[in-house]
């Protein structure tokens, strides 16, 4: 993290230039997101960055998407990952 910390006002900041992209748009969950999700987080760990991880596959799997990430671990899956 180091110099990449941001205050909570320079955060707000990001994030109202984040959503005045046109490039980005918000996605409602699907409907049958939740039987996806539950399918893709049964797993032994009780990590909640596993929880998360899952939901984020899920929600691209379910919508026809691919997942966009800089977390090197989605490498070890079997997903369709764009890992930067």
């Amino acid at each position: 993290m180091g110099s990449d910390v941001r205050s909570r006002a320079e955060a707000w900041n990001l994030w109202d230039k984040v959503w005045a992209d046109s490039r980005i748009d918000y996605l409602p969950e699907p409907d049958d997101l939740e039987r996806e999700f539950r399918s893709r987080s049964r797993l032994s760990s009780r990590s909640p960055k596993l929880s998360a991880d899952a939901y984020l596959l899920a929600f691209a799997a379910v919508t026809g998407l691919r997942l966009v990430s800089f977390d090197h671990a989605f490498k070890s899956g079997d997903a369709d990952v764009l890992v930067l």
